[in-house]
């Protein structure tokens, strides 16, 4: 039996309209700090590519909306890159030259970069998403190596997690993208010892009997629910929960959003003395802005 110290932790991010949240045990064992296994490489690099798409994801979620653009970048043959280094040159003036030209018309740039190798000829392109507002055949004119696409960004339920999904899924060069310094930064509520293993089986409850959508949607009354996942961790046999949810479509998008708990009396406090969102029968005095 684990005599450790066990409990509940929820991850909640807010990023525009849309909003992610993990709920899992965390296991503190007592005295010496126990030594962690080592996944396989395998494992290890399926659950980086599944990182790497939350966390760009929720990037694009917190400082883009349907206004700003995807930009596709590709060469001629005569302008063809001889290396990474050439390319990565030939992105970096082309975000120059939009920056002198947004910055002539008064606005801020802000950008998400990525190089690949295309899968069936090999050969190098762009991808970007950036800040709208300025003409598009400007920005289309501004690259000069060879064909330009721009389009407006398309949110779905699921907001734009395709397109961050196809960004991140290979690190052809230095990174898996580039970004410019002046995005906000997405950060989690986080909450300690709020749950216990009750709420965690009702959720799994929830999910499991399809009344998902019912359960979460009366936690979270301003979000709809998009996806929920619950699955058992065959090791610690801890019960580990996903949801994700948009923002209603009445509210309008909100860049940067964060969690604010409420101080309704009568619901759970945390370890440090938060109420956390959600809880109880009071969930509809839950703010989330």
């Amino acid at each position: 039996m684990y005599k450790g110290r066990i409990f509940i932790r929820e991850r909640i991010y807010v990023c525009g309209n849309y909003m992610d949240a993990d709920v899992y045990p965390v296991f503190q064992p007592p005295g010496k700090r126990r030594v962690k296994c080592n996944p396989s490489s395998e494992i290890q690099t399926k659950q980086n590519q599944r990182n790497a798409e939350k966390k760009l994801t929720r990037l694009t979620h917190n400082n883009f909306g349907k206004q700003d653009l995807a930009v596709h970048l590709t060469y001629r043959n005569e302008d063809e890159p001889t290396g990474e280094e050439e390319a990565q040159k030939h992105l970096r003036n082309f975000v120059k030259r939009l920056k002198r030209r947004y910055k002539k018309a008064g606005i801020e740039l802000k950008y998400i970069s990525c190089t690949e190798y295309g899968k069936a000829n090999g050969r190098v392109h762009h991808h970007l998403i950036l800040t709208g507002g300025y003409d598009r055949d400007e920005i289309e004119k501004a690259w000069g190596h060879g064909y330009a696409n721009s389009k407006r960004l398309q949110f779905g339920d699921d907001g734009i997690t395709g397109l961050a999904h196809y960004i991140a899924k290979d690190k052809h060069f230095y990174k898996r993208w580039n970004q410019s310094r002046n995005l906000d930064i997405p950060e989690a509520a986080q909450f300690d010892n709020a749950l216990n293993a009750d709420n965690i089986k009702e959720m799994q409850e929830a999910i499991e009997s399809k009344g998902a959508h019912k359960y979460f949607e009366e936690l979270y009354p301003d979000f709809v629910l998009t996806d929920a996942a619950c699955s058992k961790n065959s090791i610690n046999r801890g019960l580990y929960i996903h949801f994700d949810m948009r923002r209603c479509e009445s509210l309008g998008r909100e860049s940067g959003g964060s969690i604010s708990p409420g101080a309704t009396s009568g619901r759970r406090k945390t370890s440090d003395g938060q109420t956390p969102p959600g809880r109880g029968k009071t969930t509809k005095s839950t703010k989330i802005s």
